[in-house]
């Protein structure tokens, strides 16, 4: 009946929340080319070899020339080629239920879970097309990715789909390099 004796207190919690959804996507997303880490394919790698849905297709990653980049103009112009990997992969998978990850220094991985291998080489047709379009719009360091290929039909084949889309992403690479497009490193890129 009477207003008196009740205390009300409000507390804001906008910072707290805001804070926790931000540790949440740095637990989930590589800092610096913005798509998915390492840890959150491994998860999602685990759930879709549980789960499906089949087939899976899986794409390897891996830039061609980093090194020398690194080597001859610094870190810092590694870091932006980085970037740029990460802007064309991610336009790439836009508006897709697909895993693209940053797994390792310049390593990446598509998980394309229900996309069989026609799929996939579309996706890699795609990434090759906007490399090539990237390469337009940036002066400078020339944006170069070694792609392998791979699908599975059922949960026992996704270690070998893994496998050989590794082998096919080395096979690319070392053509790239055959091709005299750049100098071949003593150490893998």
């Amino acid at each position: 009946h009477d207003w008196g004796l009740v205390l009300l207190s409000l507390v804001d919690i906008t910072a707290r929340k805001k804070a926790e959804a931000y540790l949440e996507y740095l637990g989930k997303h590589d800092v610096l080319t913005q798509l998915r880490n390492r840890a959150f394919y491994a998860d999602e790698l685990n759930r879709i070899s549980r789960k499906g849905p089949w087939p899976v297709s899986v794409l390897a990653i891996d830039l061609n020339g980093l090194k020398r980049v690194n080597d001859s103009d610094g870190h810092v112009a590694g870091d932006a080629l980085l970037r740029r990997a990460g802007e064309v992969l991610s336009s790439a998978t836009a508006g897709q239920p697909w895993c693209m990850a940053r797994i390792g220094g310049d390593e990446f991985v598509a998980l394309l879970p229900g996309a069989d291998e026609r799929v996939a080489q579309d996706l890699k047709g795609r990434i090759n097309s906007m490399v090539e379009l990237n390469n337009q719009f940036y002066p400078g360091h020339h944006l170069s990715m070694a792609i392998g290929v791979a699908s599975a039909a059922r949960a026992a084949e996704v270690e070998g789909a893994l496998h050989a889309a590794d082998r096919a992403m080395f096979d690319d690479k070392s053509r790239y390099y055959q091709d005299g497009r750049n100098e071949r490193r003593r150490s893998l890129d």
